[in-house]
Protein backbone atom coordinates (compact mmCIF):
# COMPACT_ATOMS: atom_id res chain seq x y z
CA UNK A 1 0.00 0.00 0.00
CA UNK A 2 1.98 3.00 -1.28
CA UNK A 3 1.39 6.44 0.20
CA UNK A 4 2.50 10.04 -0.31
CA UNK A 5 2.75 12.44 2.64
CA UNK A 6 1.95 16.15 2.74
CA UNK A 7 2.60 18.38 5.74
CA UNK A 8 -0.31 20.78 6.32
CA UNK A 9 0.11 23.64 8.81
CA UNK A 10 -3.22 25.19 9.79
CA UNK A 11 -2.67 28.63 11.33
CA UNK A 12 -5.11 30.84 13.16
CA UNK A 13 -4.79 34.57 12.37
CA UNK A 14 -3.34 37.08 14.84
CA UNK A 15 -5.31 38.95 17.47
CA UNK A 16 -7.81 41.68 16.57
CA UNK A 17 -9.48 44.22 18.84
CA UNK A 18 -12.67 42.19 18.39
CA UNK A 19 -10.87 39.09 19.70
CA UNK A 20 -9.66 41.06 22.71
CA UNK A 21 -13.10 42.53 23.49
CA UNK A 22 -15.23 39.42 22.90
CA UNK A 23 -16.93 40.79 19.78
CA UNK A 24 -18.08 38.29 17.16
CA UNK A 25 -16.43 38.92 13.79
CA UNK A 26 -17.71 36.35 11.32
CA UNK A 27 -17.13 37.84 7.86
CA UNK A 28 -16.36 41.36 9.11
CA UNK A 29 -13.12 42.82 7.63
CA UNK A 30 -11.51 43.43 11.02
CA UNK A 31 -7.75 44.12 10.93
CA UNK A 32 -5.08 42.86 13.30
CA UNK A 33 -4.28 45.01 16.30
CA UNK A 34 -0.69 45.73 17.38
CA UNK A 35 -0.53 42.49 19.37
CA UNK A 36 -1.80 40.54 16.36
CA UNK A 37 0.76 42.12 14.04
CA UNK A 38 3.56 41.17 16.44
CA UNK A 39 2.16 37.64 16.69
CA UNK A 40 2.11 37.36 12.88
CA UNK A 41 5.79 38.28 12.66
CA UNK A 42 6.69 35.79 15.39
CA UNK A 43 4.76 33.10 13.53
CA UNK A 44 6.54 33.98 10.28
CA UNK A 45 9.91 33.68 12.02
CA UNK A 46 8.97 30.23 13.26
CA UNK A 47 7.83 29.02 9.84
CA UNK A 48 11.01 30.13 8.05
CA UNK A 49 12.77 27.21 9.72
CA UNK A 50 10.07 24.61 9.11
CA UNK A 51 11.23 21.36 7.51
CA UNK A 52 10.38 20.50 4.84
CA UNK A 53 10.32 24.17 3.76
CA UNK A 54 6.94 25.71 3.04
CA UNK A 55 6.07 25.62 -0.65
CA UNK A 56 2.45 26.80 -0.70
CA UNK A 57 0.74 29.54 1.35
CA UNK A 58 -3.06 29.64 1.31
CA UNK A 59 -5.16 32.19 3.21
CA UNK A 60 -8.75 32.99 3.95
CA UNK A 61 -9.65 36.14 2.04
CA UNK A 62 -10.71 38.01 5.20
CA UNK A 63 -8.44 40.91 6.19
CA UNK A 64 -7.23 39.51 9.51
CA UNK A 65 -6.07 36.33 7.76
CA UNK A 66 -4.35 37.96 4.78
CA UNK A 67 -2.65 40.40 7.16
CA UNK A 68 -1.30 37.43 9.12
CA UNK A 69 -0.20 35.73 5.90
CA UNK A 70 1.75 38.82 4.74
CA UNK A 71 4.84 38.40 6.97
CA UNK A 72 4.89 34.65 6.23
CA UNK A 73 4.82 35.35 2.49
CA UNK A 74 7.67 37.86 2.81
CA UNK A 75 9.81 35.66 5.07
CA UNK A 76 9.32 32.47 3.06
CA UNK A 77 9.30 34.05 -0.40
CA UNK A 78 5.85 32.75 -1.29
CA UNK A 79 2.77 34.25 -2.97
CA UNK A 80 -0.49 34.22 -1.03
CA UNK A 81 -3.24 32.08 -2.58
CA UNK A 82 -6.53 33.44 -1.20
CA UNK A 83 -9.41 31.00 -0.83
CA UNK A 84 -12.80 32.03 0.61
CA UNK A 85 -13.46 28.39 1.60
CA UNK A 86 -11.14 29.00 4.56
CA UNK A 87 -13.23 31.94 5.84
CA UNK A 88 -14.71 32.07 9.31
CA UNK A 89 -18.36 31.15 9.58
CA UNK A 90 -20.70 33.99 8.67
CA UNK A 91 -22.62 34.88 11.82
CA UNK A 92 -25.47 36.97 10.45
CA UNK A 93 -27.08 39.43 12.87
CA UNK A 94 -24.55 38.65 15.63
CA UNK A 95 -21.57 39.97 13.66
CA UNK A 96 -20.08 42.98 15.39
CA UNK A 97 -21.96 42.26 18.62
CA UNK A 98 -20.17 41.81 21.98
CA UNK A 99 -21.44 38.70 23.74
CA UNK A 100 -20.48 36.69 26.81
CA UNK A 101 -17.94 33.88 26.97
CA UNK A 102 -20.62 31.18 27.16
CA UNK A 103 -22.38 32.47 24.05
CA UNK A 104 -19.07 32.82 22.17
CA UNK A 105 -18.29 29.20 22.98
CA UNK A 106 -21.71 28.02 21.81
CA UNK A 107 -21.40 29.89 18.51
CA UNK A 108 -17.80 28.78 17.97
CA UNK A 109 -18.80 25.19 18.70
CA UNK A 110 -21.66 25.29 16.18
CA UNK A 111 -24.22 24.55 18.90
CA UNK A 112 -26.74 26.99 17.42
CA UNK A 113 -27.26 29.04 14.24
CA UNK A 114 -27.74 32.78 14.88
CA UNK A 115 -30.30 34.58 12.67
CA UNK A 116 -28.89 35.00 9.16
CA UNK A 117 -25.80 32.90 9.95
CA UNK A 118 -24.20 30.33 7.70
CA UNK A 119 -25.51 27.00 9.05
CA UNK A 120 -22.86 25.21 11.12
CA UNK A 121 -23.22 22.03 9.04
CA UNK A 122 -22.69 23.99 5.82
CA UNK A 123 -19.55 25.66 7.18
CA UNK A 124 -18.17 22.32 8.34
CA UNK A 125 -18.72 20.75 4.92
CA UNK A 126 -17.08 23.76 3.24
CA UNK A 127 -14.00 23.39 5.43
CA UNK A 128 -13.94 19.58 5.10
CA UNK A 129 -13.86 19.87 1.31
CA UNK A 130 -11.17 22.57 1.42
CA UNK A 131 -8.92 20.39 3.58
CA UNK A 132 -9.50 17.23 1.55
CA UNK A 133 -8.65 19.12 -1.65
CA UNK A 134 -5.30 20.49 -0.43
CA UNK A 135 -3.18 17.31 -0.93
CA UNK A 136 -4.89 16.75 -4.29
CA UNK A 137 -4.54 20.28 -5.65
CA UNK A 138 -0.93 20.49 -4.44
CA UNK A 139 -0.01 16.85 -5.00
CA UNK A 140 3.54 17.76 -6.03
CA UNK A 141 4.26 19.75 -2.86
CA UNK A 142 5.42 18.45 0.51
CA UNK A 143 4.50 21.37 2.76
CA UNK A 144 1.45 23.67 2.76
CA UNK A 145 0.44 26.42 5.21
CA UNK A 146 -3.11 27.74 5.52
CA UNK A 147 -4.05 30.89 7.45
CA UNK A 148 -7.61 30.55 8.68
CA UNK A 149 -9.82 31.16 11.73
CA UNK A 150 -10.85 29.59 15.02
CA UNK A 151 -14.16 28.23 13.73
CA UNK A 152 -12.73 26.23 10.81
CA UNK A 153 -9.95 24.85 13.02
CA UNK A 154 -12.40 23.68 15.65
CA UNK A 155 -14.58 22.17 12.90
CA UNK A 156 -11.61 20.19 11.60
CA UNK A 157 -10.84 18.80 15.05
CA UNK A 158 -14.50 17.88 15.53
CA UNK A 159 -14.62 16.08 12.17
CA UNK A 160 -11.40 14.20 12.88
CA UNK A 161 -12.95 13.06 16.16
CA UNK A 162 -16.27 11.91 14.70
CA UNK A 163 -14.89 10.34 11.52
CA UNK A 164 -16.14 12.81 8.91
CA UNK A 165 -12.45 13.40 8.20
CA UNK A 166 -10.57 10.10 7.90
CA UNK A 167 -7.68 9.81 10.35
CA UNK A 168 -4.96 7.27 10.97
CA UNK A 169 -5.61 7.21 14.72
CA UNK A 170 -8.38 8.23 17.08
CA UNK A 171 -8.70 11.71 18.51
CA UNK A 172 -10.48 12.90 21.65
CA UNK A 173 -13.77 14.68 21.09
CA UNK A 174 -12.81 17.30 23.70
CA UNK A 175 -12.13 20.28 21.43
CA UNK A 176 -9.78 22.91 22.90
CA UNK A 177 -9.83 26.66 22.36
CA UNK A 178 -7.54 27.80 19.54
CA UNK A 179 -5.02 30.57 20.38
CA UNK A 180 -4.30 33.33 17.88
CA UNK A 181 -1.32 32.50 15.61
CA UNK A 182 -1.16 28.91 16.87
CA UNK A 183 -0.08 26.04 14.62
CA UNK A 184 -2.08 22.87 14.01
CA UNK A 185 0.18 20.41 12.17
CA UNK A 186 -1.44 17.61 10.19
CA UNK A 187 0.11 14.90 8.07
CA UNK A 188 -2.00 13.99 5.05
CA UNK A 189 -1.21 10.54 3.67
CA UNK A 190 -2.59 9.79 0.23
CA UNK A 191 -3.29 6.11 -0.43
CA UNK A 192 -4.97 4.48 -3.39
CA UNK A 193 -8.07 4.22 -1.22
CA UNK A 194 -8.02 7.96 -0.39
CA UNK A 195 -6.44 10.48 1.99
CA UNK A 196 -6.12 10.01 5.74
CA UNK A 197 -4.89 12.57 8.28
CA UNK A 198 -2.73 12.32 11.39
CA UNK A 199 -2.44 15.07 13.99
CA UNK A 200 1.18 15.97 14.76
CA UNK A 201 0.52 19.04 16.92
CA UNK A 202 -2.41 21.13 18.15
CA UNK A 203 -2.12 24.68 19.52
CA UNK A 204 1.66 24.89 19.05
CA UNK A 205 2.49 28.39 20.34
CA UNK A 206 6.17 27.94 21.23
CA UNK A 207 7.01 30.95 19.04
CA UNK A 208 4.69 33.36 20.87
CA UNK A 209 6.23 33.49 24.33
CA UNK A 210 3.87 35.56 26.50
CA UNK A 211 1.78 36.79 23.55
CA UNK A 212 -0.75 33.94 23.66
CA UNK A 213 -4.41 34.87 23.20
CA UNK A 214 -7.30 32.44 22.83
CA UNK A 215 -10.67 34.25 22.74
CA UNK A 216 -12.74 31.99 20.47
CA UNK A 217 -14.58 34.63 18.44
CA UNK A 218 -13.29 34.35 14.88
Amino acid sequence: MNSTTTHILLLRHGQTDANASGTLQGHLPTPLNLTGIRQAYLLAGRLVGFAPPLEILVSSDLARATQTAGPIASSCGLPIVTDPNWRERGLGLLEGKPIGNKEIWQVASGEFDPPGAEPAAQMQERVRSALMNLPITYRNNQSIAVVTHGGPLRAILKMLADGRLPSTRGFSDEIPQIPNCSIMHLLARRYREGTRFRIVAINDVAHLGEMITSRENG
